[in-house]
């Protein structure tokens, strides 16, 4: 039987932890290589301010096994913010997708305790068909949307 776990926002002390999870995943997930300095200062921003985000993590035995970071979208159509879920990273065996959706339930939980919230939206990844479909059973609707970015450098 798996260790129970607990699922938190996070603190500015995690800091540390959740720089060194993106860098892990952004290579395993994307093969990107992420530089710890610059991807640890970008952690240490969200903290900065509540209107750069935050992250939601899930802990085993005072270990975080999984985070997910929120970021907040202004809707005119809707009049509202979306919270938007920047992917669920899960470190830990999670077969049943439990830690998982613990996050993703966190995260819609704290949408609704704010009125200006009108919905959530979570990223993943376009290969990522497993997740999608799981996302899918959990009533998230598949936009008509593509996201295209262009990233200055550094």
């Amino acid at each position: 039987m798996p260790t129970p776990f607990s699922v938190r926002i996070a603190t500015r002390d995690d800091a540390s932890s959740i720089a060194e999870f993106n860098v892990f995943f952004a290579k395993a997930n994307e093969n990107r290589q992420l530089s710890l300095p610059v991807t640890a200062a970008g952690v240490r921003h969200v903290f900065d301010s509540f209107n750069n985000g935050l992250y939601v993590v899930a802990e085993r035995e005072g270990e975080i096994v999984a985070v997910t970071m929120v970021t907040r979208e202004w809707s005119d159509w809707n009049n509202g913010l979306f919270y938007c879920i920047q992917d669920i990273f899960v470190l830990a065996q999670d077969p049943g997708k439990e830690i998982h959706d613990a996050l993703l339930n966190k995260v819609r939980a704290l949408a609704k305790e704010h009125e200006n919230v009108c919905g959530i939206r979570l990223y993943a990844h376009k290969d990522d068909s497993q997740s999608q479909e799981h996302y899918q059973k959990l009533n998230l609707k598949k936009t008509p949307y593509r996201i295209y970015d262009e990233v200055f450098s550094q």
